[in-house]
């Protein structure tokens, strides 16, 4: 199985994490990386190069996991439409509030619900066009094969796949999961591979697990209630899944919360690191481990910064300009054998009268006599 690397990049920071697929996920090493904020993209990238040099990395592909705050992440409701549209219209709805690069890089959206006979609900993430102009010079600096730029919060996505394959819950059940990030919660369903709704909320400036469970219980009511009311409300949600540290006894205040079971997974269950930075909280080396470890199992990516869902190309013009060039063609030979017409039409009059001649002239010749 491959090993790849995840790294985040922060304004003062990087973390790197480097991964080898599987279950539970294997962090080879973790180790974090101090940055200067005001330093120019190649000394970022080359502080990072020289950091990671004892890896002896070589070409390995590279997952970038961007931080939620360093996103520009929107939600759009659009209006039904064939799905060859659809990036169309997510774009002149996006350039509102996001300056798009032509090429569409730095910008992905994700459809959560929708098709060409019901309102789309789209989850859209994009970088400006500056801050992914010196994401790439830093990572080229470093000498960093990316392969992928990820949002960070959809590392917990991978989670929550790899969580409901070992429950044994349907491909088409809705499942909810809910994770604690540092001083933020995130809150997401899922059917199957296919992600329904994604939400996060920031929790009490006190580092106190009653009131982070209470506050991440009333997100979680919330979501249940927004999920009753979608169209897949009919099937309902199979199972709540608490996914993090402490897990037992924070699905446990989830559950007297929402009067309903919460299910525990906990995170150093599905995340093992066997060497590096252990002073990195697990939290914080979750996500990317998980990014890395989707693109070592060779798994696509829900949004991918750098390989975009681009809009469709314009119309080729050629088949026009053929089509012209053979209408003109055909023009130019039409007038050509209407004025050849014109001339010859006379001719062959011409001929045909001297042909009645000769046949007359025996005739003269005996009324002559």
């Amino acid at each position: 199985m491959n090993r790849v690397l995840a790294i985040r990049l922060q304004p003062n920071s990087a973390l790197a994490v480097l991964v080898r697929g599987g279950a539970p996920i294997a962090v080879e090493h973790v180790r974090h990386i101090a940055l200067t904020e005001s330093s120019n993209p190649q000394a970022r990238g080359q502080a990072i190069a020289a950091a990671l040099s004892e890896w002896h990395l070589g070409k390995i592909p590279v997952v970038v996991a961007v931080p939620r705050s360093e996103l520009s992440v929107q939600t759009y409701d659009l209006p039904p439409a064939p799905a060859e549209d659809l990036p169309d219209l997510v774009h002149l709805q996006a350039q509102r509030d996001l300056p798009i690069a032509d090429d569409g890089e730095g910008f992905d959206f994700l459809p959560l619900a929708g098709d060409e006979n019901h309102p789309y609900r789209v989850l859209t993430a994009g970088l400006l066009p500056a801050q992914f102009k010196s994401l790439h010079e830093t990572c080229e600096a470093a000498d960093l094969h990316v392969a992928r730029i990820v949002p960070e919060p959809l590392g917990w996505l991978e989670y929550g796949r790899r969580v409901a394959n070992t429950l044994g819950v349907s491909p088409d059940a809705m499942t909810v999961f809910a994770a604690i990030i540092g001083r933020q919660s995130v809150v997401w369903a899922s059917e199957g591979d296919v992600l329904r709704l994604i939400r996060s909320v920031w929790l009490p400036e006190d580092d106190n697990r009653a009131a982070d469970a209470a506050a991440l219980g009333g997100e979680l009511r919330r979501t249940l209630l927004s999920l009753a009311q979608s169209p897949n409300a009919a099937q309902g949600v199979v199972k709540c899944v608490y996914i993090g540290l402490n897990a037992d006894e924070i699905a446990g205040e989830l559950s007297a919360t929402l009067f309903k079971p919460v299910q525990a997974a906990p995170l150093d269950q599905l995340v093992r690191i066997t060497d590096g930075d252990h002073s990195v909280p697990l939290v914080d080396v979750a996500p990317a481990a998980a990014l890395a470890a989707a693109l070592a199992d060779r798994r696509p990516a829900p949004v991918d910064l750098l390989h975009p869902r681009k809009r469709p190309a314009p119309p080729s013009r050629t088949r026009t300009y053929v089509l012209a060039g053979v209408a003109a063609a055909l023009l130019v030979a039409a007038l050509g054998w209407k004025g050849y017409r014109n001339l010859q039409i006379p001719l062959e009059d011409a001929a045909k009268a001297r042909q009645e001649q000769q046949a007359l002239k025996p005739t003269l010749e005996k009324l002559a006599v």
